[in-house]
């Protein structure tokens, strides 16, 4: 059992902050950010590929995810005291009603049960939109409702039409690589 020494202290003491999880097919990581979009603590780990395989099976990822969360949990709450304002997660690979994999499962479901217990909102985003989000964060911008987004994963390399539409981002697609992905090279 993990000793937790504060737990009797009132849980509405502490930064006010947002967290973020991806459990995407490479890496494992959580992020606490305060309301002002500073990142405040984060965590992540890179899944372990065997040597010699070319990469993982879902079941492979989401049994690593499942064991790399709590550890980065850990991590990066360190000697902070958080009060939770809310939870955003990579909870599918596109945004794509049918977009789907098992990889997400896991960060999935920790941030809905961190939600449900803490009373917070849960914003559920693609792993796509995720990488839009972060790629104009860290770079300031564009600040622009509609631009063109060179997205390269593991699973995609893609040119997208980003637009503004009630507080997040369309992606339309406008090209995309018709043999190799950016991850399988």
């Amino acid at each position: 059992m993990t000793n937790h020494p504060d737990t009797d202290r009132d849980s509405t003491v502490g930064e006010a902050v947002y967290l973020g999880i991806d459990t995407s097919c490479y890496t494992t990581s959580v992020m606490f950010m305060d309301r002002q979009g500073r990142a405040v603590s984060e965590a992540r780990r890179i899944l372990k590929v065997k040597p010699g395989h070319c990469g993982l099976q879902q079941s492979e990822m989401v049994y690593q995810h499942t064991r790399n969360l709590p550890d980065l949990m850990e991590q990066a709450v360190g000697g902070h005291r958080f009060r939770l304002l809310g939870i955003g997660v990579s909870s599918r690979p596109r945004p794509l009603a049918d977009s789907y994999m098992p990889a997400f499962l896991a960060g999935h479901g920790l941030a809905r049960s961190l939600a449900a217990l803490y009373r917070v909102p849960l914003w559920e985003i693609s792993h796509q939109e995720n990488h839009l989000e972060a790629a104009l964060w860290s770079a300031g911008g564009p600040r622009a409702d509609r631009f063109l987004f060179l997205h390269a994963s593991g699973g995609t390399t893609d040119l997208l039409l980003a637009e503004r539409a009630e507080g997040r981002y369309r992606l339309t697609p406008a090209g995309a690589s018709s043999d190799l992905h950016a991850g399988q090279f």
